[in-house]
């Protein structure tokens, strides 16, 4: 049993100061471009150089942020730093750090350093996405350099970043598709040889002792015409519907049509999904306005997970008033969850949409499908986000929202509207109810949609990167309609 005192120093948000679907980018980084010598060629041994971008302190990063990094190799003349693809500042001598601004809305970001020679030759990069929660499980290759060319033999390095609570078990390290060497302990770096000088690849899978999997590739010996290919595999979590909103169950691949801003795609994947594992997380107002309805919320939120959460689930429990807090981080004890809806107290304002940032945040990096409940009976009152804000953020990490209106009153039109747009923005659904013994109800159909789901795979025929590409499926049947997410960011 874990005390709740063991994480509630690290329960509280962090700010910088001043559905699902699953996308699967193949980069193989065929990069253009002068080609240098590495790995037996000795007298121009870029192999040695090196960035490693220093990980941010933890929380939802937005406004001014220092950004680090370590840069290794004496044939460094600068270092070039990028924001989401674009040129921010270049670095001319130690110590390569700058002030950045991410902006003020939450999303995740990606940091690029790029150490170049005195001809603007690349000798190394590194890339760091921020903004993608705890629960991130990453592994970044250090080592190869993409833009190198390399002969008899070639260096990789990798770089695991590790969920809270979780423990590695072993590296393994690729060229091509042929596994060459496993590494167990840090640091993990190897020197594996090289069968051919053709354009290939140098792969590092990272697992997770409860067998996830983290991978990172690097392409090498690249051709001077090769250009960058991306390919994005998209899966939909998609419920059917009658006209009453009950799940219709046994149909096929022939009956669903998916479209991708407009275009028709080819549905590569279709199965009927009923125990898929979730991450579920309860954000809970318990603001002064809620003092008549908690206990109850409270009540109807312990059934909810005695009976929905199931070994492969995990689920957590988040409060909010004047600020979040996390109750319960990711469980699947019963116990535990329950006893993280102890002793909760009605008091303070409402910090609807921070608090919303503050647990897709907390959301991030987990994989597969998430949802997000969210219960509240009253307008946000103080917070620095906004509900569009808060919504392209769910959007970019994928997690479906189920908002929960508590009787509200003929005045909150606006609340209502904002918590409806968040549902169907990302996949969700809203519901709106007088008190809270209903919420068994409400419940109830979340579970089922949640448990009895299509799972639609496609090959997206978009190219165009970081917008958002609109989704729509379709059934062939009378009378049923898909709900799914309406779109995402690639």
């Amino acid at each position: 049993m874990v005390r709740k005192d063991a994480f509630e120093n690290q329960s509280r948000p962090s700010w910088n100061s001043a559905g699902s679907v699953l996308v699967l980018v193949i980069g193989l980084l065929l990069l253009a471009g002068p080609v240098g010598t590495a790995g037996g060629q000795g007298s121009s041994d870029t192999s040695a150089h090196s960035v490693r971008i220093l990980e941010p302190p933890q929380g939802l990063q937005v406004g001014p942020l220092r950004i680090g990094a370590v840069v290794e190799g004496s044939l460094v003349d600068r270092v070039r730093f990028l924001l989401d693809g674009a040129l921010v500042l270049t670095k001319t001598r130690p110590p390569y750090g700058i002030e950045i601004d991410v902006g003020n809305s939450p999303r995740p970001h990606e940091i690029t350093a790029i150490a170049l020679d005195e001809a603007g030759n690349e000798l190394a990069r590194d890339s760091l996405t921020l903004n993608e929660g705890p629960y991130r499980f990453s592994v970044r290759l250090i080592e190869p350099v993409a833009s190198q060319t390399y002969r008899d033999k070639v260096r990789a390095r990798a770089e695991p970043t590790l969920p809270i609570g979780e423990r590695l078990e072993r590296v393994e390290f690729f060229v091509g598709e042929e596994l060459l060497a496993t590494d167990l302990t840090a640091p993990y770096a190897v020197e594996m040889p090289l069968a051919s000088h053709e354009q290939s690849y140098v792969r590092a899978v990272a697992y997770l002792t409860d067998g996830n999997t983290s991978e990172d590739l690097v392409s090498i010996n690249a051709r001077h015409d090769s250009a960058q290919l991306d390919i994005s595999f998209v899966e939909l979590f998609t419920s059917a519907l009658d006209r009453k909103r009950k799940p219709v169950e046994g149909l096929t691949g022939d009956d669903f049509s998916v479209f991708e801003n407009g275009l028709p795609q080819e549905v590569r994947r279709f199965e009927q999904v009923y125990d898929r594992p979730v991450h579920i997380g309860i954000l809970l107002d318990t603001s002064t306005s809620m003092i008549e309805e908690l206990p109850e919320t409270v009540l109807a939120a312990r059934e909810f997970f005695e009976r929905l959460v199931r070994p492969r689930d995990r689920a957590t429990v988040i409060s909010f008033a004047d600020e979040p807090r996390v109750r319960v981080p990711f469980s699947n004890d019963p116990e535990l969850l329950a006893a993280g809806l102890d002793d909760l107290v009605a008091d303070g304002e409402t910090t609807l949409f921070d608090s919303l940032a503050f647990s897709l945040y907390y959301f991030g990096g987990l994989k597969g499908k998430r949802a997000l409940i969210v219960l509240t009976d009253g307008a946000d009152s103080r917070s620095r986000f906004d509900n569009f804000e808060v919504t392209e953020y769910a959007q970019r990490l994928g997690v479906a929202i189920y908002p929960i209106g508590i009787n509200l009153g003929s005045s909150d039109f606006e609340v209502e509207s904002g918590l409806r747009r968040l549902a169907s923005a990302t996949g969700g659904s809203s519901f709106f109810i007088k008190r809270a013994r209903e919420l068994e109800q409400a419940y109830g159909r979340i579970e089922t949609e949640l448990r009895s789901q299509y799972l639609i795979g496609y090959q997206s025929t978009s190219t165009v990167p970081d917008a958002f590409r609109e989704v729509e499926v379709k059934i062939g049947r009378k009378g049923i309609r898909a709900h799914t997410i309406p779109g995402y960011y690639p």
